[in-house]
């Protein structure tokens, strides 16, 4: 065999082995997650930060009335080491499986809002963005005018539904000399273990209502108090409950006066929250969301408000609910809305099942609803409605240091208030002896 021969048949082998060394080289050209720093925000209705967010917050802030109501996460994205080339364009983007949308259009997943489209030199000097929290459940819409995560005019394939984890997704587009970024091109990945090890931490978004509902809702009046009880075959998803009250006879609020939360502070599972408790009819800020479908249009019972109907709670539609079976009040709008201002009783934990409702006017008959909440803060009503009234006439419930607040009573405090009965049972009868 000639020397020509031999070398012509080594050369495709020299090619085939030198393969892998050439894309590792041209994966080596990626900056690293390490090579960055990332950090959440909080901000306020302004879109301006606020704080940092804690690891708490980065698992339990984001709820549906802050989707709804457009209440923005900051992100700060700063590069820390220099790269061969500042020439080059990085894209940061906020989503769910970014890398696998920006190509598969007709997948599962669409493409993501994007944070950041810049020169190594801005990443460099540090940047600043701000995203819609929808964008953590839902990509892009292909019709939408602008994919940037902050402007008002972006379409998102989808509303303040579901729950889950997303996070920061960064690419260099054009490294395989192929038009925006394809899947190797991502160096961040807020799917893999390296992300989270390199301190970029994804997000948690919960914007569903809990799953379980008690049962067996029940109250008993007393002087100036109440006691409500109820049953929970599994704690599920509920970290606490509130109960929430008006007076019968037009639905006027008790003035109770339980401080509603603080929308900036960090969420540690002891309040609920609403749109109209959080924002009102003026949104932080908005995108362009597809409206959810509506299988059964101008039908009570779809949960979705319509001409004629004056509520809709869907399957909580109830005669003994908050909006009966024909789509109308039972109670008033304000209730029914959950505003914080029938708050009736503080935090009630999970694992408790009666509460002491005080504060209220005897001779006057009232509504008592029992809002159940996770520890993201989304609520949702128990779909019965329970009226008392207390009187001076009935024994206290609550010792005269604790009028006006809500006092929760476990299994073992209905045992301990069973002994003090029959204590106090058992000295009355010896006193008429």
């Amino acid at each position: 065999m000639s020397d020509a021969s031999y070398r012509s048949r080594l050369l495709p082998l020299s090619i085939l082995l030198a393969s892998p060394c050439l894309a590792a080289t041209a994966r080596a050209e990626l900056p690293e997650p390490a090579d960055f720093t990332v950090s959440w925000h909080i901000t306020d209705e302004a879109g301006e930060k606020v704080r940092p967010m804690t690891e708490r917050d980065q698992r339990q802030f984001l709820n549906r009335a802050r989707c709804e109501c457009g209440q923005q996460v900051g992100a700060d994205i700063q590069l820390n080491t220099k790269l061969a080339s500042t020439a080059d364009q990085l894209q940061a983007m906020i989503g769910q499986e970014c890398a696998v949308a920006e190509t598969a259009l007709a997948g599962a997943f669409r493409r993501c809002g994007m944070l950041a489209a810049e020169l190594v030199p801005t990443y460099i000097y540090g940047l600043s963005s701000t995203f819609h929290p929808a964008f953590l459940a839902h990509g892009l819409l292909p019709k939408t005018p602008t994919r940037l995560a902050h402007d008002p005019l972006v379409m998102v394939a989808g509303g303040c539904d579901g729950a889950g984890e997303a996070g920061l997704w960064m690419c260099k587009p054009n490294e395989n000399s192929m038009a925006n970024c394809q899947e190797p091109e991502f160096f961040v990945r807020a799917d893999e273990a390296l992300s989270a090890l390199s301190g970029i931490p994804s997000l948690a978004f919960d914007y569903q209502p809990p799953l379980i509902q008690p049962t067996d809702l029940s109250v008993e009046p007393g002087n100036g108090a109440v006691q409500l009880h109820w049953e929970l075959p599994s704690s599920g998803d509920i970290a606490g409950f509130r109960v929430l009250c008006e007076e019968a006879d037009g639905g006027a609020a008790p003035g109770q006066a339980f401080a509603t939360p603080d929308p900036t502070a960090e969420h540690d599972g002891t309040h609920y929250f609403t749109a109209g408790n959080l924002c009102g009819d003026q949104p932080f800020s908005t995108v362009q969301l597809e409206p959810a479908a509506v299988t059964d249009p101008d039908t009570c019972g779809n949960g979705v408000i319509e001409a004629g109907e004056a509520c809709d709670d869907g399957e909580d539609n109830d005669p003994d609910g908050l909006c009966d079976r024909d789509c109308r009040l039972r109670v008033g709008p304000g209730l029914h809305a959950l505003s914080w201002d029938h708050v009736c009783s503080d935090h009630v934990d999970f694992s408790d099942d009666s509460v002491v409702v005080g504060g209220l006017t005897n001779g006057t008959a009232y509504n008592f609803v029992l809002v159940a909440y996770d520890l993201a803060g989304n609520p949702r009503a128990f779909a019965r409605v329970v009226k008392a009234t207390p009187d001076a006439s009935l024994p206290d419930l609550l010792p005269a240091s604790d009028e006006g607040c809500g006092c929760t009573t476990s299994r073992e405090g209905h045992g301990l208030l069973a002994m003090s009965l029959g204590t106090l049972v058992m000295l009355l009868r010896r006193r008429r002896r």
